[in-house]
């Protein structure tokens, strides 16, 4: 939360150069609770920026800190009103909108959530992030074909936001499985391959685009492929789970008993008590099997 503070603020920013004296007081003290909150004094903070907004009630920022604390703390309905009070002010902010809109997410409030988002794309066409989450939204109210395209148009804003790819990708691998379509499997792999074209290399999200290649290449039956991009992942992330468990039974589709052997057995022994039990006990029948023949 601290780097999305609006921070200390200068008169001039808030005033347009009219520095009435309610208005000096209510920044003085929003950045006062801006400083509390870096230094994770919530309670001070809300404090100090009830009373920022309370002094002048037409201090947008104040509103907008005052929400970003409430999120912190979790308070989502305070910070829905925050944001509200924010745009009431000034509803010519993105940021405000895009906010409240992730703020409606924590809700469930998936038509209000759309709303906010549309209007803060409507303010800033470039803000890819609004994009990206309207699309998790649209995907939410099981309009995939709209979300298909915000996660394509946040690609599109943001070239190097690799999160858009991995949800696209597996949008499209999702809805091969839905509607029995071989075109999206293709369109999550050209996917998937443009993420890795500007992934940063030896990072998570590397991997991860690695391992949902290889899920989607195990599907198409192109295992050498799966394999591959599997072992990449976890020549990364070395535990990854989802890629060792994947791996394993990989290999045991293709009959190479010692490999599946190999790592089914080391996703067994690092699966915790989160681990899909569903998987876990795949895994441990498919060892028995493979033992046993």
């Amino acid at each position: 939360m601290k780097r999305a503070l609006i921070g200390l603020v200068a008169m001039g920013m808030l005033t347009g150069g009219n520095c009435s004296r309610e208005r000096v007081e209510s920044v003085t003290h929003m950045n006062e609770g801006v400083v509390y909150a870096q230094q994770k004094r919530f309670v001070d903070a809300v404090s100090s920026l009830e009373r920022a907004t309370a002094i002048d009630a037409t201090n947008d920022a104040a509103f907008y800190n005052l929400a970003l604390v409430h999120i912190e703390l979790r308070s989502f309905e305070r910070a829905k009103d925050d944001l509200n009070q924010a745009i009431a002010v000034n509803g010519e902010i993105a940021g405000y909108h895009e906010k409240l809109g992730t703020v409606m997410m924590q809700l469930q409030d998936w038509n209000g959530a759309k709303e906010a988002f549309e209007r803060s794309i409507a303010t800033d066409p470039n803000l890819f992030k609004a994009y990206f989450k309207l699309a998790q939204v649209l995907e939410q109210l099981e309009d995939y074909q709209g979300a298909l395209q915000k996660f394509t148009e946040a690609i599109q804003h943001g070239p190097r936001f690799i999160e858009a790819y991995t949800e696209l990708g597996r949008l499209y691998a999702n809805l091969s499985r839905m509607y029995t379509e071989p075109q999206y499997l293709q369109n999550a792999a050209q996917v998937l391959e443009s993420g890795l074209q500007v992934a940063m290399q030896g990072t998570e999200e590397e991997a991860q685009l690695h391992y949902l290649l290889g899920t989607v290449y195990q599907e198409q039956e192109n295992y050498d492929q799966a394999i591959e991009h599997f072992r990449a992942a976890l020549q990364i992330v070395p535990g990854m789970r989802d890629a060792l468990f994947s791996l394993g039974w990989t290999y045991s589709l293709v009959d190479n008993r010692d490999e599946a052997q190999r790592f089914l057995k080391k996703f067994v022994d690092v699966a915790g008590q989160d681990a899909p039990a569903n998987y876990v006990k795949a895994a441990q029948d498919r060892l028995g099997e493979l033992s046993v023949n």
